[in-house]
């Protein structure tokens, strides 16, 4: 991993969005990692499992809404708002909706999200664009478009 990645990852408390994306633009210049994902459908609800390989830097997307996480593994979260985490075996928690977060697997390691699925779709596609928001301006602005 490159020092510049292990400085945001280490370095940052509290992490902020800006570090979130510096980590991401850094990630783009190196090469590509698979980190395999699956789909689970079940009555009403949805949930994704990624498989991080040990030593990669990852960094998630913007969800719309709270969701279940749970890790299996060892990983080091890093959350703005928040220090960095060391996340160990196994560990359930229910993540807020509106964050954007980063990971780095120390080793081999699964992270799954679930997620409420009340209209049983079963295209992965389709729920992404429910769930997630392409930036923070899109999850924001039905806020301000309220306000106005």
């Amino acid at each position: 991993m490159s020092q510049d990645i292990t400085h945001i990852l280490q370095d940052a408390h509290p992490v902020t969005r800006e570090r979130i994306f510096d980590l991401q633009t850094l990630l783009t210049e190196l090469p590509p990692v698979e980190c395999p994902v699956r789909h689970f459908y079940a009555h009403g609800l949805y949930a994704r499992e990624m498989f991080i390989p040990a030593g990669t830097c990852a960094v998630g997307k913007i969800h719309r809404q709270e969701q279940m996480t749970m890790v299996l593994g060892d990983i080091t979260l890093v959350t703005p708002g928040e220090d960095p985490r060391r996340i160990t075996s196994c560990e359930v928690f229910v993540a807020p909706a509106g964050i954007k977060r980063a990971v780095y697997a120390h080793v081999d390691s699964f992270i799954t999200t679930f997620h409420a699925n009340p209209d049983d779709l079963r295209d992965a596609d389709e729920l992404e664009a429910q769930l997630i928001a392409p930036s923070f301006e899109a999850l924001e602005a039905p806020l301000q478009e309220k306000l106005a």
